[in-house]
């Protein structure tokens, strides 16, 4: 009996979508960094749960590939090159310098 994973991919501009309802989260929340799942920001944005996976498809790519770039307006903490680990559930995600200046 083969049991088969099945990942969520997104596509770059789906990133770009996840990333800006992130950056959104964290803006109407008035935080600069903070401990999230994507559950949490789906929830907020009243969005399915398929959305949901979109989300955790999205932060588990930055995270695993230890993406670290403006363009998204976050990075995720432990995203320095130390060691890659499993997927987390929670990430801590913070804003970069120029989505700060939204605040």
């Amino acid at each position: 009996m083969e049991i088969k994973m099945r990942q969520i991919r997104t596509h770059s501009t789906r990133r770009y979508e996840c990333a800006h309802l992130i950056c959104a989260y964290l803006l109407s929340e008035k935080k600069v960094q903070a401990v999230v799942t994507s559950a949490e920001i789906a929830r907020y944005h009243h969005l399915s749960k398929k959305a949901s996976q979109s989300i955790s498809a999205m932060l588990n790519f930055l995270y695993t590939n230890r993406i670290r770039e403006s363009r998204f307006g976050f990075y995720i903490r432990g995203t320095s090159p130390l060691k890659k680990c499993n997927y987390p559930h929670h990430y801590t995600i913070e804003l970069i310098d120029e989505a700060r200046g939204l605040l």
